[in-house]
């Protein structure tokens, strides 16, 4: 599926940029005998326009790696680039304003706060980018229109 952003033949072309780029990513959690190595040289890429899936078992790491490419955890090993920039040299303050700046998360857990709208919850990244308030939750509530969700925009999660 080609984005509403790029025309259709340009979004199929190798010309498009490659927005997400992991190279022989490791990562593991815990330690010594109890160590759990979730990613052994993963590789993963996505073009600019793109729908990707990531598709597999339960526990096969495709949290860990979303987590990784989205500026959230470290990989142990490997190259990690969003856009051209590598993550691995950006520090925490840089980082936390790249992914503010840049990337998007709709979390499995619904990780919304629950004494906001759910206007109010989809203009908390507008407001993190310095947006004033009032022009966020406008914002916010014209796109949860377009997705549909206009009757809910007043409701708590």
């Amino acid at each position: 599926m080609t984005s509403d952003v790029l025309p259709r033949s340009l979004a199929q072309s190798s010309r498009v940029p490659v927005a997400v780029s992991c190279r022989a990513i490791e990562k593991g959690f815990g330690q010594g005998e109890t160590r759990v190595r979730v990613l052994r040289g993963a590789d993963f890429e996505a073009r600019a326009g793109e729908m990707t899936f990531l598709v597999g078992p339960s526990g096969c790491g495709k949290t860990t790696l979303i987590s990784i490419f989205g500026g959230l955890l470290t990989p142990d090993a490997g190259t990690v680039e969003v856009f051209g920039t590598d993550l691995r040299r950006l520090s925490g303050g840089r980082l936390a304003d790249f992914r503010v700046s840049t990337i998007g998360f709709i979390f499995q857990q619904f990780n919304l706060l629950p004494t906001l709208t759910a206007a109010e919850n989809a203009a908390v990244t507008l407001i993190a980018q310095g947006v004033p308030t009032r022009r966020a939750v406008t914002v916010a509530t014209e796109l949860l229109g377009r997705l549909g969700l206009g009757a809910h925009i007043r409701k708590s999660p």
